[in-house]
């Protein structure tokens, strides 16, 4: 059909708005600069459905393997439909269409077993409910790519923790801080040279299960209960409450040869390796796209005063980690940073696009967001990490909170830009860890930017110490804020 088919102009624009009509505005029109109207834009998709629609070229087959159509559509196509379009020749096409566009799709001899929709608002939904390949590909690529670590249970037996810290553990030896206690390999040859000391039971479990021994001092008063602090308690000599030291499983080469072990890692190494690179060739999205070739960067740090530092010439990174010494109102061994301090740090220059997490506390959540929101950032997210004592057990310490003991601490996350690289919904908003050091936030976190930015993008970590420094990260030292 062209337009010379059409008795004027007037007829065949008349027949556009109509055929826009029947297929959701398939066409679409712009003004010349002369002021004529042009086709600028056609929507192939709504079309090839309106074809589909009218030919039936997707309809199910019946027994006999011929198409099944509707009464309508067979209609038209029959001989005689010919007369019976002349017939019909004072209705519009609008009106013929729309007709057959109300029939149902396909008969009552229809396979109801096929996909699609036909008007079922529920699998509709269920559609839209599903994650995107995007997401599924991401979540498996990250189930790959994280190192798993192995889960211990913990032994309840009271009488396996006695014995071993009966045999391992001398009284007179206990320094004044975990730190001086003996290690874990250590341990664990003092118990193989005592095997023949300590039942099989005990022996088996040592190797399955984490235990806990307590620590009994001239100090201790067993009547007291055990210490809030455990492990962090600065006076472990002196305390007159009970400690533990934690006696994990060995590892599970333990005891073999050397240089088995040695082959071994390097077949771990190397099957990890090819791993990588068939994730990298077979999806790429949210990766560098040579991350076959390209490795991952060295450590980096500088030491310097954050607030004097220029950041222009530090360039642009995907995500930022900050972690701010707020100002908690409270005699601290580390200097804090003031408020006003860390609005005026110009962190817009260090990112177009990407991702900035800010560790707040309970007092300084609104101020977070109201320098997030100063920087450029929009608060997408929280995440919630739940501290864990040495026990693991939620932490009951009373050092911080106001009116009640504070057992968690949140992370604001910001976004800037439109990142849509970014690899979405494959962690969750909520971090279970177990505390170390003061200012030591779980090392979980980095493993999740990582997945949500790629290995091989620049990560910077503002406020950091001398823990924080790791591969692929650049790390700026907190400055000497005062108290």
């Amino acid at each position: 059909m062209c337009p010379c088919d059409f008795e004027d102009v007037t007829a065949f624009h008349l027949f556009l708005d109509e055929f826009n009509g029947v297929s959701a505005d398939s066409l679409r029109f712009g003004s010349l600069i002369y002021g004529r109207d042009a086709l600028v834009w056609v929507n192939h998709v709504n079309i090839e459905i309106l074809k589909s629609k009218l030919e039936m070229t997707e309809s199910p087959r019946d027994k006999n393997g011929e198409l099944v159509k509707s009464n309508k559509v067979a209609q038209m196509n029959s001989p005689g439909s010919s007369d019976a379009n002349s017939r019909m020749g004072n209705v519009s096409v609008n009106s013929q269409l729309l007709e057959i566009l109300s029939q149902p799709l396909y008969t009552v001899n229809s396979d109801t077993s096929s996909p699609g929709f036909d008007g079922d608002i529920d699998k509709f939904r269920a559609m839209l409910g599903k994650p995107t390949a995007m997401t599924v590909l991401g979540m498996e690529r990250a189930k790959l790519l994280t190192e798993r670590k192995p889960f211990y249970e913990v032994c309840e037996v009271a009488s396996h923790n006695q014995t071993l810290s009966k045999l391992c553990l001398n009284p007179k030896a206990i320094g004044l801080s975990v730190q001086d206690l003996p290690s874990n390999a250590k341990t664990h040859k003092v118990i193989q040279s005592c095997k023949s000391l300590i039942g099989k039971d005990v022996l088996t479990c040592v190797k399955n299960k984490i235990h806990y021994l307590p620590l009994v001092t001239s100090s201790t008063d067993m009547y007291l209960g055990n210490c809030s602090y455990l492990d962090t308690c600065h006076k472990l000599k002196s305390c007159r409450y009970l400690h533990f030291y934690t006696l994990n499983p060995p590892p599970k080469n333990e005891g073999k040869g050397e240089g088995k072990n040695d082959s071994k890692k390097v077949e771990r190494k190397a099957s990890e390796t090819d791993l990588n690179s068939f994730l990298a060739i077979e999806y790429t999205i949210g990766e560098c796209f040579d991350a076959i070739l390209k490795p991952i960067l060295p450590p980096q740090w500088i030491n310097c005063d954050v607030r004097t530092l220029p950041f222009n010439i530090l360039g642009k990174f995907s995500a930022i980690i900050s972690d701010p010494a707020w100002d908690i109102h409270m005699s601290l061994p580390y200097g804090t940073c003031k408020d006003s301090e860390l609005l005026s740090l110009p962190m817009g220059e260090l990112q177009d696009e990407g991702i900035l997490l800010l560790w707040v506390t309970g007092r300084s959540i609104e101020i977070g967001r109201k320098a997030l929101a100063q920087w450029g950032y929009t608060v997408s997210d929280e995440v919630i990490w739940i501290k864990l004592n040495q026990l693991r057990r939620t932490i009951v310490t009373g050092r911080t909170g106001h009116w009640l003991n504070h057992s968690k601490e949140h992370l604001l996350l910001g976004i800037k830009g439109d990142p849509v690289w970014l690899n979405r919904k494959i962690d969750l908003d909520i971090i279970v860890s177990g505390t170390r050091e003061t200012l030591r936030k779980p090392d979980e976190l980095y493993g999740m930017v990582e997945r949500m930015v790629g290995r091989h993008s620049r990560k910077l970590e503002i406020f950091g110490r001398d823990h924080n420094i790791r591969p692929g990260w650049f790390s700026k030292y907190s400055g000497n804020f005062k108290s």
